[in-house]
């Protein structure tokens, strides 16, 4: 729970600069979630025990979500999570040419992220299927299932990790990665 201290802080030193974070956000990285890294940035902040050590708020903010782009960035980088949610893709002809005994490598991997995902608890699993693989908006999961967006976003960031800490280097390497940053971005203007 944020103090009362920390609240009036970032009333006053860093809800000013929240426009200006966007418009650099989609100009420095057109294809990531805008309404996503704020917020998670803003979840950050709210961590903080003290503020003091801080000299210039608006460097801290856009530094915090900086950070939170890049994690974004190497975490997809890694696997992307959402080819997961269609096994169907990999039913399509390949579009760099792949051979079949890749596209069956991916189907397997894939497959094991399947259940990972099944082995998660319930409400983390329920959690991240509606909002990796349907890409329903935080703020509506929250609202289906009668949680705050803190615990939805909780629950989606563990159920990654640990989906990843059980993948072995081989079966990431052999997930498909993201190639159309466009889809995301059309799914960025849904939500608005």
């Amino acid at each position: 729970m944020m103090s009362p201290q920390l609240i009036g802080w970032v009333g006053r030193h860093i809800l000013p600069h929240e426009r200006q974070l966007r418009a650099w956000l989609r100009a420095a990285f057109p294809a990531i979630d805008v309404d996503d890294v704020v917020q998670e940035s803003y979840c950050r902040i709210a961590t903080l025990t003290r503020v003091e050590h801080i000299d210039d708020p608006r460097r801290y903010l856009f530094r915090t979500a900086r950070n939170v782009v890049l994690e974004q960035i190497r975490r997809e980088r890694v696997v992307s999570i959402e080819a997961a949610s269609g096994l169907a893709e990999l039913e399509q002809a390949p579009e760099d040419g792949g051979s079949p005994e890749r596209v069956v490598a991916g189907r397997r991997a894939l497959e094991r992220v399947e259940r990972l995902i099944e082995a998660l608890p319930d409400r983390a699993r329920q959690v991240f299927r509606l909002r990796k693989i349907d890409g329903v908006p935080q703020r509506e999961i929250a609202q289906r299932l009668g949680l705050t967006e803190t615990v939805v976003e909780n629950e989606v960031a563990r159920g990654l990790r640990r989906i990843l800490d059980q993948l072995t280097d081989e079966e990431r390497a052999e997930m498909p990665t993201r190639r159309k940053p466009a889809a995301r971005a059309s799914r960025t203007k849904e939500r608005r």
